[in-house]
């Protein structure tokens, strides 16, 4: 299962590091950072339809 994870801030609280590593053990894992100048929107969704899953971390 690929799980695809949409940041919205580079930086995370420890309690999301730690959900994060939960639903992402023994699973292949993308990240997608929305903390940019431009993100690449396009790129985005077509990850979203590459991933099994997708979690945004707020």
């Amino acid at each position: 299962m690929k799980i695809l994870h949409v940041m919205r801030s580079a930086e995370i609280n420890d309690d999301v590091k730690k959900l994060k590593e939960i639903v992402s053990a023994d699973r292949d894992n993308v990240e997608f950072n929305l903390d940019v100048e431009a993100p690449d929107y396009g790129k985005l969704v077509d990850m979203v339809w590459e991933a099994d899953q997708t979690i945004c971390w707020w």
